[in-house]
């Protein structure tokens, strides 16, 4: 025998509102509607509505939990592992984050924490050049120039990670952030493309002529129990700024 809607939210625990925004969503259509608009739903739904219920405590968006409800066992499987890995990168950023809080002081100069939301597109170019104070200047300007040749649609921003410093050259890569639709055959040759899934960072202003802030800003980030993960960055908004943001990739603190 079917359940009205109030009948079903006492079997369930879940309230008429919560049930009627389920129906709205197409995620838990009752079996029948009345001519009086009354929903009727069935004994065999109840495990269904709650299902639906805890995937939404568990913070799966409703497009999500949809495909999942309508998926077969393999697609059901990528789906779960999927969440399992972006609750595993939940974890770690709260993790950084009570560490970064418990590192803070009111009176000194503070690191930031950065996290772009989304995978993002990077396009590099790769130099060797001299070693000098600002080093990467001339061919931060020819590369911007390059992609405002190309028509590439960036993001604003200029980055550079150093790869290689020898006795007298410095090996870097200078990148910038592609816009989504971007056409592949205006991508040159000299240059690679390198998908980034968003990456949890500590950050701080630096000056270019500020030989000793840079390293300040390690020492600073190790005192906040930090261990870093990957390639720095240096991002600036122009070639010709004499201040930029520095980026060191996060792990977990210990």
């Amino acid at each position: 025998m079917g359940m009205k809607i109030h009948e079903f939210s006492e079997r369930t625990g879940l309230s008429p509102s919560t049930l009627r925004f389920y129906d709205l969503k197409k995620l838990l259509e009752p079996q029948q509607r009345l001519e009086n608009g009354y929903r009727i739903y069935t004994e065999e739904q109840v495990s269904h509505a709650l299902m639906i219920h805890s995937l939404r405590l568990a913070d799966i968006n409703i497009e999500d939990i949809y495909h999942f409800m309508h998926s077969g066992t393999e697609e059901k499987e990528r789906l779960i592992s999927n969440w399992r890995r972006e609750v595993d990168s939940k974890i770690s950023s709260l993790k950084i984050v009570k560490q970064y809080l418990s590192g803070m002081s009111a009176k000194e100069q503070q690191i930031n924490l950065v996290k772009w939301e989304k995978p993002i597109t990077f396009i590099w170019f790769r130099h060797t050049v001299p070693r000098k104070m600002n080093p990467f200047q001339s061919v931060m300007k020819s590369e911007l120039e390059k992609i405002n040749k190309l028509g590439l649609d960036v993001r604003p921003g200029i980055f550079l990670r150093t790869l290689e410093s020898k006795a007298n050259t410095m090996v870097g890569e200078i990148g910038f952030i592609l816009n989504k639709g971007y056409q592949s055959n205006l991508i040159c040759d000299e240059s690679y493309i390198e998908q980034q899934e968003p990456v949890l960072y500590a950050t701080m202003e630096c000056n270019v002529y500020d030989q000793f802030m840079c390293f300040n800003f390690i020492r600073l980030v190790n005192r906040f129990g930090f261990k870093t993960n990957g390639l720095k960055l240096e991002k600036f908004e122009s070639p010709d700024d004499s201040t930029f943001s520095y980026l060191i990739p996060l792990l977990n603190p210990s």
